[in-house]
């Protein structure tokens, strides 16, 4: 069984500072290097909530142990308690720890710097489009993807475009539909100026983190409702473009099994010659159901996260593949 790791008493990581909406999050020391502390988001803003806070830690850990299941580059992430809450520790990939005053303050030192592809996207047009939004934010697909086969930083980096395809899998099937173009990207070493693909981040907003218990519940013992909320109503974070769709979100599983892209349907095979279900259930069930007096992950939503991705495996990816 995990044992959640206490970073009660972790040092803060002086004059390091992590953006986002997601949660509230500090910048902490552990085993020598900087990591990312995120909090759970309060739902108190939200209509009719289910919970108090999102579980949106907890996503964070299962999402990233999926993605290293696969073999695909991600941060590392642990499962811990701070400040009386469950949150999710995520290695900072950008900088290096080394102490004492000679680094600066708290001794960190920036060694790659992340470039989000929004900001790439940003700098690319395209004259192969009728029409670009010139939007870095814009998650059209068409433009999504002419930007990674156009940008000329992207182009110089191998398997960029598997890269993306292989997200898009991997989202679909752990419910991540915020893979916005701020969430993924590219590293810049600060000494060489090599450019490499940036590990997989940002995979708190999966398995529907805002949901309660006694939702889960309900909805397990309805096959019509589970089927629903594992693929018949997915949204991913990207859109269609063209007259009769323009601008609608995408049902990845949908976009999947018409099999009209050579490289999404490349990546779905990849995911099923890859992906062990084995390995998953064990990933969760490893997960305690409390933690002092936190409630973790209790059973019944253990039972929901793997329900929804065997039914996404067994009837939507397998069928898209196979037919």
């Amino acid at each position: 069984m995990l044992r959640l790791i206490d970073f009660n008493k972790a040092e803060i990581a002086r004059s390091v500072f992590y953006g986002g909406d997601a949660g509230a999050k500090d910048a902490i020391i552990h085993g020598g290097e900087a990591w990312m502390i995120k909090y759970p988001k309060t739902t108190r803003d939200f209509v009719n909530p289910q919970i108090s806070y999102t579980t949106s830690p907890l996503s964070e850990y299962i999402g990233s142990k999926i993605y290293e299941s696969l073999g695909i580059p991600v941060h590392e992430t642990l499962l811990g308690v701070r400040n009386n809450k469950v949150v999710a520790a995520c290695k900072d990939f950008t900088r290096k720890w080394a102490g004492g005053p000679s680094m600066g303050i708290g001794g960190s030192r920036m060694e790659k710097q992340l470039v989000p592809f929004h900001d790439l996207k940003n700098s690319f047009m395209s004259s192969s489009l009728e029409s670009y939004s010139g939007s870095g934010s814009e998650t059209l697909l068409d433009e999504v993807l002419a930007a990674i086969c156009g940008q000329e930083d992207l182009k110089s980096i191998p398997g960029v475009l598997e890269r993306f395809w292989d997200m898009f899998i991997v989202d679909a099937f752990i419910g991540n539909n915020d893979r916005n173009n701020g969430n993924w990207g590219i590293l810049i070493d600060l000494k060489s100026g090599e450019l490499t693909l940036a590990p997989v981040f940002d995979n708190g907003n999966a398995f529907f983190n805002k949901r309660g218990l006694a939702q889960m519940e309900k909805r397990l013992d309805n096959q019509a409702a589970m089927r629903e909320d594992a693929y018949l109503n997915a949204l991913c974070a990207y859109k269609y473009t063209g007259l009769d769709n323009e601008g609608q979100k995408i049902n990845p599983f949908t976009y999947i099994a018409r099999g009209g892209n050579a490289d999404c349907a490349a990546a779905a095979l990849r995911f099923v010659n890859s992906v062990n279900m084995d390995s998953i259930e064990n990933i969760i069930e490893n997960i305690p159901e409390s933690a002092g007096n936190l409630s973790v992950m209790p059973e019944k939503q253990k039972a929901f996260y793997l329900e929804l991705m065997r039914i996404r495996l067994n009837q939507a990816l397998i069928p898209a593949v196979i037919k």
